[in-house]
């Protein structure tokens, strides 16, 4: 096994119990779709989640480049694997065996400013990220742009409270999000 292999092994994992929270929160959502009262910009934000979580597993991809991995790259990466999880807990609702109704507007509505600053933080982190694995006078800035935009829109969301710029912001981060991840998993392809 190469370093670069057990690195990613080691980052897949995070990503893939945050995959698995949100999954169990969507299952969970639809088992009881008859209980539901429906967000969309819930919905949007669960999606955004789901896409971002596996375009970056899948950009990890180009991290194959690397000849070395001192310590600092593998806990900046790992960092950014935690914050993305700290995200999926976020999104997701959490669910009691006796709950009878599902009202994902009362739970936006209560819990969206967490998910909006651990947007702010995971895009802070993200573009941290990019710095530090592409230079500062490299590609960085190219591999940033949808975490600024992303950032942009988050914090729109935080200073208007409207549920249409909450709407919006969790559309624009699901466009972005889908871009990401069909740029991410076509890398190598051609």
């Amino acid at each position: 096994m190469t370093l670069f292999e057990f690195v990613l092994a080691f980052s897949s994992v995070i990503s893939a119990l945050a995959l698995g929270h949100l999954l169990a929160g969507a299952v969970h959502i639809l088992r009881r779709r008859h209980l539901v009262r429906f967000s969309l910009t819930h919905a949007l934000w669960m999606y955004a989640t789901l896409a971002m979580t596996m375009g970056n597993w899948a950009a990890d991809w180009s991290l194959r480049a690397l000849t070395e991995w001192p310590a600092w790259t593998v806990l900046w990466l790992i960092t950014s694997k935690i914050a993305q999880y700290a995200l999926c807990v976020f999104v997701t609702p959490e669910f009691r065996a006796e709950d009878e109704k599902i009202d994902l507007v009362a739970f936006y509505d209560r819990e969206g400013r967490n998910v909006l600053w651990a947007m702010i933080a995971f895009c802070f982190i993200a573009f941290l990220f990019n710095i530090a694995f592409s230079g500062f006078y490299g590609s960085w800035l190219r591999d940033s742009v949808i975490t600024i935009v992303a950032f942009a829109f988050t914090v729109l969301a935080l200073i208007i409270r409207a549920r249409w710029a909450q709407t919006v912001t969790a559309a624009a981060i699901a466009a972005l999000s889908t871009y990401f991840l069909i740029a991410t998993s076509t890398l190598g392809t051609g």
